[in-house]
């Protein structure tokens, strides 16, 4: 497709766009808050479209920050709706996208925010009870892989000799990030969507600053276009946003 053709994203995802500015995986009534649970995921990876694509703005970076920034609480806990709009347990699955998205715009400010946020819990992120330690699910390090990508994201330039220290400082959790690319979804059903998703995430994140990851990312690439043919996440999108055909990531999903 052409940057001309990706420029139709911008107008077909408006109705899919709730009131805080997230995008939602259906369409919804307008002058609704909160559509979904999942907004920040599905927001950043529009935003990741609009990289991918070449149309990303300086706006488009600014606007990004304000919409996610207003999910980031006190503690710098990414939350999964607005603060002050209800309280649920954040998943790894908004903090893949988030970091991949951070990384594909050049934000770094707001995954450092989290990842300090991690570092100061002890790991766990609690955001229903900030400060607890006892949810097992809020406890993110249990995901390797997941802490690589915020490192990436907070710590992503090659020219900058702190972030290069700080990554060959994490040099585990990259070549454990690499082992789970190279063996994500292998003997997956093509109808589980939800792991390649996040699979995807992790490799379009991880492999932009380890050569091992890239190298995995290969594979992956190969296993996904087995499974799906030509048309790759677009065909993943398809069988994620029903009914099928209909929201504008089944067409503009650029792998």
């Amino acid at each position: 497709m052409s940057i001309l053709t990706y420029m139709a994203l911008r107008d077909e995802i408006v109705p899919y766009i709730d009131g805080n500015g997230l995008v939602c995986s259906t369409p919804f009534p307008p002058g609704t808050l909160a559509a979904c649970t999942n907004g920040i995921m599905y927001t950043s990876e529009l935003y990741v479209m609009y990289e991918k694509s070449g149309q990303l703005t300086d706006q488009d970076k600014l606007d990004y920050a304000q919409k996610i920034g207003q999910c980031i609480n006190s503690e710098g806990m990414l939350c999964r709706l607005p603060i002050g709009q209800g309280a649920s347990q954040e998943e790894v699955d908004d903090l893949y996208a988030f970091a991949n998205a951070c990384t594909a715009l050049g934000n770094t400010s707001m995954p450092r925010t989290v990842l300090w946020s991690i570092i100061k819990n002890l790991g766990f992120m609690d955001t229903v009870n900030p400060g607890s330690h006892s949810n097992w699910a809020s406890f993110m390090p249990r995901q390797l892989q997941l802490m690589a990508c915020l490192v990436t994201a907070s710590f992503p330039s090659w020219k900058n000799p702190l972030h290069i220290l700080i990554r060959l400082l994490c040099n585990p959790l990259y070549v454990y990030s690499a082992l789970i690319i190279a063996t994500a979804c292998w003997w997956t059903d093509p109808n589980n969507t939800d792991s390649r998703r996040l699979s995807w995430h992790l490799q379009n994140n991880v492999k932009k600053v380890s050569p091992l990851c890239w190298l995995a990312s290969l594979i992956w690439m190969h296993v996904l276009k087995n499974a799906y043919g030509p048309a790759e996440m677009c065909a993943v999108a398809d069988l994620y946003y029903q009914p099928s055909g209909v929201h504008p990531f089944c067409k503009y999903w650029i792998t």
